[in-house]
C-alpha cells in the first residue's frame, strides 16, 4: 500500500489540505489594523476543506478497489477545483486600493493538491491496466 507512488501523492494532499484547514489564507493590513482572513471560519468552507482532506485518506485504504479509488479521486479533484476558485474569489473581493494583503502559502495548496490528485489518478490507471494485462495472459 505505502510503496505505491499514488499513495504518497495522496498523503501529501491530505497533509496540504489539513494545513489549509488550520491556517489563514491572508493577512489584510488597513493602516494600523491587521486582520487575518481564513476560509475555515465559515462552516461550509470548513466542511469543504475537511472533505478534501478526508477523501484522499479514504482513497488510500481502498487500494484493492482501484475503480472506486479513481472515482473518489475525480470527485476530490472537482472539490479541489471548487475550493481554489473560492480562495481566488475571496482574495479578489477583499483587495482594494487602501489595503495591503500578505498572502500565505496555503492559498495555492488546493492547486498543488489538484495536480497531485491528477497524478495519483494516472498511476492508479496504470496499475489497473497492468492487472488487466496480467489477467489476459493467464
Amino acid at each position: 500500500m505505502i510503496q505505491r507512488i499514488q499513495t504518497l501523492y495522496l498523503l501529501v494532499v491530505v497533509f496540504l489540505q489539513t494545513v489549509m484547514l488550520f491556517s489563514a489564507q491572508a493577512t489584510v493590513i488597513d493602516g494600523a489594523v491587521e486582520q487575518s482572513v481564513s476560509l475555515s471560519k465559515n462552516l461550509q468552507w470548513q466542511l469543504l476543506i475537511g472533505l478534501t482532506a478526508l477523501l484522499p485518506l479514504i482513497t488510500i485504504f481502498l487500494f484493492k478497489k482501484r475503480r472506486k479509488q479513481i472515482r473518489l479521486s475525480i470527485i476530490n479533484s472537482l472539490l479541489l477545483l471548487t475550493l481554489q476558485i473560492v480562495v481566488v474569489f475571496t482574495l479578489i473581493n477583499i483587495s482594494n486600493e487602501n489595503v495591503t494583503i500578505n498572502y500565505s502559502a496555503s492559498d495555492i495548496s488546493p492547486a498543488i493538491s489538484l495536480i497531485l490528485t491528477i497524478l495519483a489518478i494516472r498511476f492508479i490507471l496504470k496499475d489497473e491496466m497492468k492487472i488487466r494485462a496480467y489477467n489476459r495472459i493467464r
